[in-house]
This record gives C-alpha cells, structure tokens and sequence, in this order.
C-alpha cells in the first residue's frame, strides 16, 4: 500500500475568493500529491501568480510561486491509501502530464459548466478538481459517479477512506511532516 495526498488550499486570492462566493466553501483549490513528504503537489491553476486567466497543469511547491506569495495560504491535507498497481498507474498518468505540461490549458469555462450543472469537456483543460477527479478515476482509486468536469471540492471528502493528517498554514506543513505527523490522523 502507497500513500497519496490530497491538499486543499484557500490562498485568498481574489479569483480564490470569488469561486468561494459561489461554492461557500473553505478550500477551493485542490491538489494532489503522491510523495510522502508532501513536497510537490500537482493541479491545474495560474501559471503567472499575478493573472488568474493565464492557467495549465501547474507543479507547486510550498515555498515558490502562488504559495510563496501567498504564505498565509491555510490548508487541510487528507491521506488516501492505495494499492501499490493503482499507485503507479496515477504516477504513469502524472509523469505523462509533467512530460507534456504545455499541451495542457485551463478549464475556466468548466468553472462555470459547474454553477449550472453542465459538464464543460474542452480537449487538453482542466481545471483543479476535475483534474484531481479524472486522475483518481483513470487509476481506479475512485469513481465519483459524475462526470469530473462536476466535481467540486466539497465531493471529495466523501471518498470511503480519506484521512486528515494536518490543518493550518501551508507554509508550516514541513515541521509537521519532518515530526513524522503525516502518517497518523489529526
């Protein structure tokens, strides 16, 4: 069995808070991480931390970009165990992104396929949750029984499993994880 994360992340930005307005959720963005140390995360968000428009498959880091600007971002990270075949079948699919990122566009028109209950599929973009979505549907870790271009933040805390391991700034994770805290719930 492996361990994946998934990391939900409020940076309260203002395109942050005005999909919060709608959703009235705590975290809007999602991210999803397949090492232990919780290091480096992968989604779909801004390329240019300073224009929200200008979006892809995005590979964050605690202490650069969005987040460095950003370092009161909270968060609420979640483990999810998996078998060893499903694992590396999500890194295949993820190593296939990494590998061809700028083939890769943001699903803004998808956000709003979402206010309306209208899957917005557009060849090559995503944007966070239906990347995460599609990606733990693809490895056959979970099937959210709608199309993932409508799956929401909230949805994913209804994944049979899913453990919460930290809650707090983004920017203090790494003490956490270096006491060896990830491995038990909070």
């Amino acid at each position: 069995m492996k361990s994946i994360f998934l990391v939900f992340t409020a940076t309260g930005t203002l395109f942050s808070r005005c999909i919060g307005l709608y959703t009235k959720a705590k975290y809007n963005h999602l991210s999803l991480c397949i090492d232990s140390e919780i290091n480096e995360f992968y989604s779909f968000g801004r390329k240019v931390y300073w224009f929200p428009l200008l979006g892809g498959f995005v590979i964050e880091h605690i202490d650069s970009g969005l987040f460095k600007v950003f370092e009161d971002t909270q968060c609420a990270v979640y483990r999810l165990e998996v078998d060893d075949r499903k694992y590396e079948l999500l890194k295949k699919y993820i190593k296939m992104f990494i590998k061809n990122r700028k083939l890769f566009g943001y699903n803004l028109l998808g956000l709003i396929g979402v206010m309306f209950n209208v899957p917005v599929k557009r060849k090559n973009k995503y944007f966070c949750t239906q990347f995460v979505a599609t990606m733990l549907y693809k490895s056959k870790i979970h099937d959210f029984r709608k199309d993932p271009s409508l799956v929401t933040p909230e949805d994913f805390y209804e994944i049979e499993g899913l453990i919460p391991v930290y809650e707090g700034k983004l920017a203090d994770i790494g003490h956490y994880v270096q006491a060896g805290m990830v491995k038990h719930a909070i």
